[in-house]
């Protein structure tokens, strides 16, 4: 039988409260965190080491192997703090996150399939004896069909997801400020939140909190982060059309945006089109590929076309 996060949490110690869908998703953590540490949960957060192209000037997620000053857990994961870069000199936002945090964050390996990242979730799960990992998706296009014309970053979301799936221990989709990212529309994500409801996957909402609103306020001075701090307007009254990513998206802010929607992994997984063709993916590229063959572009692909710009530019 379906079981409320207040249910699962009442048998959960520890959580990772995990953001899947970028770096900045760190931030989108800190409500389900908080949340969590009401409910008598002690929590670590985490996220995945693939940071937007203005950010990390190198297309394509970073192995651990790239990373300097982390301590390894698995072969997927490890603790990294303030210090914790590429050899290039790129930041983590899960870094940043353990700056303002004072403590360590985890961050995920995305470069390798999907079956390496579930084996080192799990590993990471029992040496650190975590009983929940919630995987926090700002936006919301983790549950996109594919079909979405807005939709611009599925490979990161989905991989994770494929991940998460197939655990041992329970695991939770969680979805931080609807549509907030600026690719599926509110009216898009609602017809999936609906479709997982149908289908026995929803587990609740929660609003953000005065001590959410605080704590995420303070982070942002740390975590460079576009979509996630957008709730933080949205808490504060204000609403209407906003734009990211130089204004090439749009987002329609309303105080629905500082919400937090939960939902059942293996449910979310099951409906997902885009997440059922990484299973056998043995790699960020072969994952990539995978979408291809589905008819979609992905983030990896935008990043390599925005090098390319880059580059022409400098020739002129």
């Amino acid at each position: 039988m379906l079981e409320s996060l207040e249910k699962i949490a009442s048998k959960t110690n520890r959580a990772l409260c995990l953001g899947v869908g970028g770096g900045g998703d760190i931030m989108g953590t800190l409500p389900t965190s908080g949340y969590l540490n009401v409910l008598g949960v002690e929590t670590i957060l985490g996220g995945v080491g693939w940071e937007r192209i203005v950010i990390d000037p190198r297309p394509g997620p970073r192995s651990l192997d790239e990373i300097l000053n982390i301590e390894k857990i698995s072969e997927s994961t490890a603790y990294v703090d303030k210090n914790s870069h590429t050899s290039d000199g790129v930041y983590f936002q899960c870094s940043n996150m353990a700056n303002f945090l004072n403590e360590r964050t985890i961050i995920v390996d995305i470069s390798k399939g999907v079956r390496d990242i579930s084996r080192g979730l799990q590993e990471t799960a029992d040496k650190l004896e975590l009983d929940l990992i919630i995987g926090v998706d700002v936006g919301g296009d983790v549950l996109a069909s594919g079909e979405e014309p807005g939709l611009r970053s599925p490979l990161c979301d989905a991989t994770m997801l494929a991940a998460l799936r197939i655990l041992k221990i329970p695991t939770v989709i969680a979805v931080f400020a609807p549509s907030c990212d600026g690719e599926l529309t509110l009216s898009e994500l609602v017809k999936r939140f609906e479709l997982v409801a149908r289908n026995s996957g929803y587990l609740g909402a929660k609003g953000m909190t005065p001590e959410d609103f605080s704590k995420m306020r303070k982070a942002a001075r740390y975590v460079k982060t576009e979509a996630s701090i957008l709730p933080l307007r949205a808490w504060k009254g204000e609403h209407g059309i906003f734009k990211l990513r130089n204004g090439s998206r749009s987002v329609d802010l309303s105080i629905l945006s500082t919400l937090t929607f939960y939902f059942d992994t293996k449910v979310v997984s099951k409906l997902s089109p885009i997440a059922n063709a990484l299973k056998g993916a043995k790699n960020f590229q072969e994952a990539n590929q995978k979408l291809h063959e589905l008819g979609l572009t992905t983030e990896y692909d935008l990043e390599l076309d925005y090098k390319k710009i880059e580059k022409n530019s400098d020739r002129l």
